[in-house]
């Protein structure tokens, strides 16, 4: 399991990190936002090349979630730790914000370069905490999780959106996902399904190349 020590020192060489608890914290989500899951492919397609599946989902509507309130949410359901990852494009201060009212939250701002070096570090295993982990790619697409991902642990890496044999069933990968978004919005079912854009979400949003023509795909939509 990662440490709030490992995270600061991981993070910022220089010991800068901002850190503190969370008091009534929300953190924004805005519909340009993409969230996802990852976990590891044990299947081998290519040599030298690890697999790494993802799931993701993007939202209609912006949001404020209550750290505090998500935090009594997944103790309630028995989650005790969660790692929120928040991926920015632009020149941010990282900083690291805890709280714990039930399930222990460590929400962390950080820019993209930094963010990559941190799943690069040689002190850093990558599954330790992954596995434990919500991503926040601040307008991301799927290529966007693709590049950023392209090496953990100084491995090659190619993230995929699965299709294996047992793609009909549901994975852990999808409950884990699924079990987060219900503790964000409060189990609300019929919100959470309004808000999922999964029936008007853009080609370029979700596919893994920005021109769809390249693999003569029709753009109309």
């Amino acid at each position: 399991m990662i440490t709030d020590g490992e995270i600061n020192d991981n993070l910022n060489e220089n010991n800068n990190v901002l850190d503190g608890n969370v008091e009534n914290t929300s953190f924004y989500l805005s519909t340009y936002d993409t969230l996802f899951v990852l976990t590891r492919n044990n299947s081998v397609f290519k040599e030298n090349v690890a697999n790494v599946v993802s799931k993701m989902i993007i939202i209609n509507e912006e949001r404020d979630i209550n750290l505090d309130n998500l935090s009594e949410t997944l103790g309630r359901i028995g989650i005790e730790t969660l790692n929120i990852f928040s991926i920015s494009n632009s020149d941010i201060e990282t900083s690291l914000f805890t709280t714990d009212k039930g399930s222990y939250i460590r929400y962390v701002d950080i820019n993209k370069e930094r963010f990559i070096e941190f799943i690069n570090h040689e002190d850093q295993n990558f599954l330790n905490y992954n596995k434990n982990s919500l991503y926040i790619l601040r307008g991301g697409n799927f290529l966007d999780i693709k590049n950023t991902f392209s090496s953990i642990n100084n491995c090659q890496i190619n993230v995929g959106r699965g299709g294996s044999q047992k793609a009909h069933i549901i994975s852990p990968l999808d409950l884990r996902l699924s079990t987060y978004l219900l503790a964000m919005f409060s189990f609300d079912f019929n919100f959470i399904n309004s808000l999922n854009t999964f029936n008007t979400l853009s080609k370029d949003r979700y596919l893994s190349w920005k021109d769809n023509s390249i693999k003569g795909i029709n753009n109309k939509d």
